[in-house]
């Protein structure tokens, strides 16, 4: 389970997140509502292990310790952090993740073949801007999935594509479901239109300051001062090559637009 009690977030100049707390369980997907993108960023980036708070805590499973969350979470998809750099090709974006999954080399599957598998092979000449942006939303989820460590999967801002809600919606939900169980969390700017939490849950964070810069000038990492925690270097190694294989998704399980 993932708790946050009253943590903050101050940048080098504002403080970007007032006090939040709560509570994830596994196999449950939530949405926190946060402006503007950089709050939402670093909210991510705390709630994944990647970055102390301010002030107050954040434990997976009661442990503490920061590493121990950020080993059994990914951060997905986050502007200028972990989203996928323009310049690359699928292949190659899914050769640089699968080559930083545990265990060793000879067990992990090629990207051309862990992309037959999983449906992807029509777009792996592709850049990864130019293809149809829920596919490259899938396909992040399924290269985070791929760690058997993971057991968290936090998504910051799936809202800022052009996507029906119900599409990252129903993406998000078939991971929190699945039977790896993953505690999805997604960082949004609003709400989807009918959207219930768990247990009536709703969470809305407002801006700790109104003078944020525009984060469309790329000063994220600058203005959050970034120092990620390490993660410790003894990770488990998969007993067989099956295993990076933890989530099957299904063709059907989300409707595709046609490829050009």
């Amino acid at each position: 389970m993932l708790t946050a009690d009253s943590i903050t977030v101050k940048g080098r100049h504002e403080q970007l997140v007032a006090p939040t707390s709560m509570q994830l369980q596994r196999g449950e997907l939530q949405l926190l509502v946060s402006e503007p993108q950089i709050s939402r960023t670093a909210l991510a980036l705390v709630l994944s292990g990647r970055m102390k708070p301010s002030s107050g805590m954040v434990s997976w499973n009661s442990e503490p310790k920061l590493e121990y969350l950020r080993k059994h979470s990914a951060l997905v998809d986050s502007p200028q952090i972990s989203e996928p750099e323009s310049h690359l090709r699928v292949r190659d974006l899914v050769a640089e993740d699968l080559a930083l999954t545990p265990g060793p080399f000879w067990r992990k599957p090629s990207a051309k073949k862990w992309m037959a598998r999983h449906g992807f092979s029509d777009i792996a000449k592709g850049w990864t801007d130019a293809i149809d942006p829920l596919r490259l939303f899938e396909l992040q989820l399924m290269l985070a999935a791929e760690n058997p460590v993971h057991e968290l999967l936090v998504v910051d801002s799936p809202d800022r594509h052009d996507l029906q809600d119900q599409s990252w919606l129903e993406t998000l939900e078939y991971f929190a479901s699945s039977h790896r169980e993953f505690a999805v969390l997604a960082i949004v700017s609003t709400l989807p239109q009918d959207w219930q939490q768990p247990n009536g849950l709703t969470e809305l964070l407002e801006p700790a300051t109104d003078h944020l810069p525009d984060p469309s000038t790329g000063f994220i990492q600058e203005e959050l001062d970034l120092d990620f925690a390490p993660v410790p270097a003894s990770e488990p190694a998969a007993a067989s090559s099956d295993d990076f294989f933890p989530v099957e998704y299904p063709a059907d399980a989300v409707q595709h637009p046609a490829e050009d």
